[in-house]
C-alpha cells in the first residue's frame, strides 16, 4: 500500500498549472518568432479591429502594441484608404479566399510599397479573423524603376524616350479609335535649333543641361493629360490627347515656343534655343502611327527648311513627303542606272579672266520625275546614308575625267563636294590616296570642299584630318563660309587656305552698303590669316567690279560662267579661253 495519498483537487490544478504555462511557453515562443520576423504580421476580426499585432509592425507604425489592439483598420490607416483596397481583400479573406496586392502606404515621413497577402484564419470550423502578411518592397520596386527609367527614359532630359513614344502613341490611337467622342489626337515635332554650335562654343555639358533645361519648359507648356518625349538628338516630341479644335495646336505650339525661345544666361552671355514646329493630327493626316509620325515629321522639316514657327500637315505637304520617301528610295539605283552626271562650273581668275580651275556639281535626271536639285536629294541622301556612296561615285568620275584632260589642264584644279557624313568617315584619307593612285591623277589636282558647319562639329577631328589629307597633297576648301554660325576667329586654326564665301553676302552689294561693309571686313579678316578667298554666286558685273576692288582674286557664279556639261567645259578647257 502506497503512502503517497492522492489530492484530486491539487493534482487538477497541477494539470491545469502544467497545460496553462505549455501553452503559455507555445505562445511567447511563436510570439517570439514572428516579432523577429522582417515581415509585418496582423489579424484582423470580422469587425475589422486588430487583435493581433507583431513588434515590426508596431515600429513601422511609431504605436505600442496595446495601443494599436482593439483598434479598427480605418482608424490606423484612414477611412479612404480602408475603403479604398483594404476592406474589399479582407472581405475576400472572410469568404474563404486568399488575397493579394501591392500597395503604396504612408509610414511616418515616408512611402512605402508593401506586398500584402491576406489568408483565412479559422478557429474551429469557422474562419474569424484575416491573417495578414505584409513584406516592403520598396527596395525592389525603386530597383525595377531604375531599370524602367534606364530602358524608357532619356538620361539627359528625363523624358520619356522614343521607345516609350511608340507604346504610348500606339495605346493613344487605339484608344481614340474605340472612343465615340474624344477620337483626336495631335502630334507635334519639335526641331531645336543652334543645339549643335551650342554644343560645340560652350561644350557638350552645356549643351545638355540646356536641353534639359528646355524639356522642363516644353512641359510646363502642357496639360496634365499630355505627353513630352525626346525623339532623337535636338528633336522633341508632343503628342496631345485632349483637343476640341484645330486652334488648340496652334496655341500649344505658340506656347511651346515662347516658352523654349526664353535667353539663357550663361556666364553672363545670352543664349538662344529656338524651335520650329511641325504638326499632324489624327486621323484626318495619318491612319496608323507610322503614317502619323511620317506626316507630322514632313511639317517639321517645312517648318526648319523656310524657317517658319509653325507648319500644320496638309495635302501639299504629303505630295511632298511622297516625292522625298522615293528620292531616297531610288538614290541607289539611279547610281547603278547611271541617272546621275556631272558638270563643271569654272573658277575664275580676276584679274586676268583665266580659268583656275573647276568645281564638279552633280545633277540627276530622274527617269519619272525628271531634273532633280542637288539642293534636294543630297540632305536626303545625308539621312539615308547614302552620301558615301555618291561621293564615291563622283571622285571616281572626277579622277576618270582628270586622267583624260591630263594633256591640257596645266595647272588647274577640280574640287568636290564632300558631306558631313562622308568627312566623317575614318578611312576617308586612305579612300582618296587608292582612287587617285588607280587613274595616275596627281592630288594637287582635286580639292575637297567642306562646310564651315562640319569643320566646327569637330574642330580637332577636322585639323587632325585636314592635315593628312594636306601630307597627301590634296588640299582643303572651306565651303559656303559664313552661313553657319561661326566666328572668324575659328577659320584661324583650321589649316586650309582657301576660304568660299556663300552666295548669300554677295547678292547686295550692289544697293546694301551695311551688306558691302560687313563683306569687306570679311574678306580682309580673311585675308589676314594670310587665306585665298573665292566668292561664289556673283552674277553681274556690278558685283565684279565690288569684289574687285575689295580684292577678291577668284571669283565663281554665272556673270562668268553657268555650270558646264563635261564636252563643252573641256573645249573651254582645250582653248585655254579666258572669260571676260
Amino acid at each position: 500500500m502506497s503512502c503517497r495519498r492522492s489530492w484530486p483537487a491539487l493534482d487538477a490544478a497541477r494539470g491545469s498549472y502544467y497545460c496553462f504555462g505549455r501553452r503559455f511557453m507555445v505562445r511567447t515562443r511563436y510570439e517570439m518568432i514572428l516579432d523577429a520576423s522582417h515581415d509585418f504580421i496582423t489579424l484582423v476580426d470580422r469587425d475589422y479591429i486588430y487583435s493581433y499585432v507583431n513588434e515590426p509592425y508596431c515600429r513601422e507604425m511609431g504605436s505600442r502594441r496595446q495601443e494599436i489592439l482593439g483598434k479598427t483598420v480605418s482608424e490606423l490607416w484612414g477611412e479612404e484608404k480602408f475603403q479604398g483596397r483594404i476592406k474589399a481583400h479582407l472581405d475576400e479573406c472572410f469568404a474563404g479566399q486568399e488575397s493579394h496586392d501591392i500597395d503604396r502606404f504612408e509610414f511616418g515621413s515616408e512611402f512605402r510599397y508593401i506586398h500584402v497577402s491576406y489568408y483565412p484564419y479559422k478557429t474551429g470550423d469557422a474562419i474569424t479573423h484575416a491573417m495578414v502578411y505584409s513584406h516592403d518592397i520598396t527596395a525592389i520596386k525603386e530597383l525595377e524603376s531604375k531599370i524602367l527609367d534606364y530602358e524608357f527614359k532619356d538620361r539627359t532630359t528625363g523624358l520619356f524616350n522614343r521607345k516609350s513614344f511608340n507604346m504610348v502613341l500606339e495605346l493613344e490611337l487605339e484608344k481614340a479609335r474605340r472612343s465615340e467622342s474624344d477620337k483626336v489626337r495631335a502630334l507635334l515635332f519639335i526641331n531645336l535649333r543652334n543645339m549643335g554650335q551650342i554644343n560645340t562654343r560652350f561644350g557638350a555639358h552645356v549643351g545638355d543641361l540646356l536641353l534639359e533645361s528646355t524639356a522642363i519648359k516644353v512641359k510646363e507648356a502642357l496639360r496634365m493629360s499630355d505627353y513630352v518625349f525626346r525623339f532623337e538628338g535636338k528633336q522633341l516630341v508632343v503628342l496631345l490627347t485632349t483637343m476640341k479644335r484645330e486652334t488648340d495646336i496652334t496655341l500649344v505650339a505658340e506656347n511651346i515656343r515662347e516658352k523654349t525661345t526664353f535667353p539663357y544666361n550663361f556666364k553672363d552671355e545670352a543664349i538662344y534655343i529656338g524651335c520650329n514646329v511641325g504638326a499632324a493630327v489624327f486621323p484626318f493626316d495619318g491612319q496608323t502611327a507610322e503614317e502619323l509620325v511620317t506626316s507630322a515629321m514632313s511639317a517639321a522639316t517645312e517648318a526648319s527648311e523656310r524657317d517658319l514657327p509653325i507648319v500644320v500637315f496638309n495635302r501639299d505637304l504629303y505630295h511632298r513627303a511622297v516625292r522625298k520617301n522615293k528620292l531616297k528610295a531610288d538614290v541607289r539605283r539611279a547610281l547603278v542606272e547611271e541617272q546621275f552626271s556631272q558638270v563643271f562650273q569654272p573658277i575664275i581668275d580676276v584679274a586676268t579672266g583665266g580659268i583656275v580651275g573647276a568645281e564638279a556639281l552633280i545633277r540627276w535626271q530622274h527617269r519619272e520625275l525628271g531634273l532633280v536639285s542637288p539642293t534636294e536629294f543630297i540632305p536626303l541622301a545625308e539621312e539615308s546614308g547614302d552620301t558615301g556612296m555618291i561621293g564615291r561615285w563622283n571622285l571616281f568620275r572626277v579622277c576618270r575625267y582628270l586622267r583624260a584632260w591630263d594633256g591640257f589642264l596645266g595647272d588647274r584644279y577640280i574640287s568636290i563636294n564632300f558631306s558631313s557624313r562622308e568627312f566623317s568617315d575614318p578611312g576617308l584619307v586612305e579612300f582618296i590616296a587608292s582612287v587617285l593612285a588607280s587613274h595616275a591623277v596627281a592630288p594637287q589636282r582635286v580639292k575637297l570642299e567642306i562646310t564651315e558647319t562640319r569643320t566646327m562639329e569637330d574642330m580637332e577631328e577636322a585639323v587632325a584630318k585636314i592635315r593628312r589629307l594636306a601630307e597627301l597633297g590634296v588640299e582643303v576648301l572651306i565651303d559656303d563660309f559664313g552661313a553657319g554660325f561661326s566666328s572668324l576667329a575659328y577659320l584661324k586654326r583650321l589649316p586650309a587656305r582657301i576660304v568660299k564665301i556663300d552666295k548669300v553676302f554677295v547678292d547686295h552689294v550692289e544697293d546694301e552698303v551695311c551688306d558691302r561693309l560687313f563683306l569687306a571686313g570679311m574678306i580682309a579678316m580673311i585675308q589676314s590669316y594670310g587665306k585665298t578667298v573665292v566668292v561664289e554666286g556673283v552674277e553681274t558685273p556690278g558685283q565684279v567690279r565690288i569684289l574687285r576692288e575689295l580684292g577678291v582674286s577668284r571669283i565663281q557664279g554665272f556673270h562668268y560662267s553657268r555650270p558646264l556639261a563635261p564636252e563643252a567645259f573641256e573645249r573651254l578647257l582645250r582653248a585655254n579661253a579666258s572669260l571676260p
